[in-house]
């Protein structure tokens, strides 16, 4: 058994290796050692693993600060969301987890939670250095940055784009994945179709509506299209929307919801109310997200594995987007 002294001497034996000790048990300089741990293509893979060797084995720990000031660069991308619990969050966060990791680069997550101030405090981190870029899902350029052009460029928008012509954008054509959505529920014989729709001011929810109102066009059924604005697009608007339209005497036969969370509320209620669904009522939601289990729990239904649809590459980005329906058999389908 070690002795707790001898544990606290090894320690600080090992936290005293420098990267000019690593340089001589391997029999380089310094610079080609740090090089070499960076992953840099400039060493032979030989070389880099015999360092990285070396350097566990001495029990060497880069300087992390040091090697900041030396580079200007964290290695670190800073992705603001408004609500981490969203259903589409997790997602995203991991294939962009997942695509920077191929270039040694780490991420932060951070959450406004409805904060403006919140979220000028995370934008901080691209001006500080501590972030060397910016990817938002909150469909808002922090105020701060919006007085820094030169920070523009390290800035990306995903799903919500940003009123800046200057910061790309990562998403789908969303009017268009309206039309087809639309389109698949009047091919099972719908044709009462409800759209529930997000904020009007959105342009996300503005495109999926317009989408919704163009397929009815052309299916004939302008007359029946009716869209419903709600102020917020999560499970508590989706119930409280989908009790409301239970309140009347015709009811639809289909929904188109403009969110996952959306249709999530509007199911639950409809089946509170003994509603079969899909016989009586079927149902879209808008997934940016994979939450089959959730969704499946809600309707109750077989639930078959989703595909990503992808959209054809644009100018700055490709991006997928997910949307689910109930068939005239009960099986949640992913187009």
């Amino acid at each position: 058994m070690t002795h707790p002294k001898a544990k606290g001497q090894v320690a600080r034996a090992r936290a005293s290796i420098t990267i000019v000790d690593v340089a001589r048990l391997a029999g380089v300089n310094p610079s080609t050692v740090s090089r070499a741990l960076s992953g840099s293509p400039a060493v032979t893979p030989q070389t880099r693993a015999r360092i990285a060797e070396i350097a566990r084995e001495s029990g060497y720990v880069a300087n992390h600060n040091a090697r900041m000031l030396r580079s200007r660069k964290s290695n670190q991308i800073l992705v603001i969301v408004p609500n981490i619990a969203a259903f589409s969050h997790p997602d995203v966060i991991l294939g962009i987890e997942e695509a920077l990791e191929e270039h040694n680069i780490g991420v932060i997550v951070g959450s406004t939670k409805g904060s403006e101030e919140r979220e000028v405090a995370l934008a901080r981190q691209l001006i500080t250095g501590t972030a060397d870029g910016l990817i938002l899902l909150n469909g808002r350029l922090p105020s701060e940055l919006g007085e820094l052009p030169q920070y523009t460029r390290r800035i990306v928008a995903i799903s919500r784009p940003i009123a800046n012509p200057a910061i790309a954008f990562v998403g789908i054509d969303n009017e268009k994945a309206a039309i087809e959505a639309t389109q698949y529920l009047l091919s099972l014989g719908r044709s009462r179709i409800l759209h529930m729709a997000g904020p009007e001011q959105g342009p996300i929810f503005t495109a999926r509506a317009q989408g919704y109102r163009n397929a009815m066009r052309q299916a004939g059924l302008h007359e029946h299209s009716e869209v419903q604005h709600l102020c917020l697009f999560d499970i508590s608007a989706g119930r409280e929307a989908m009790r409301s339209i239970l309140s009347r005497r015709h009811l639809p036969d289909a929904i188109l919801c403009a969110s996952d969370e959306l249709a999530f509320g509007a199911i639950q209620v409809a089946k509170e109310h003994r509603i079969k669904v899909p016989e009586q009522i079927a149902f879209i939601g808008f997934a940016q997200s994979s939450g089959e289990r959730s969704l499946q729990s809600a309707a109750d239904d077989d639930f078959y594995p989703a595909k990503t649809a992808w959209i054809p590459r644009s100018a700055n980005a490709v991006a997928p987007d997910w949307w689910r329906s109930c068939d005239s058999r009960g099986a949640a389908l992913a187009l």
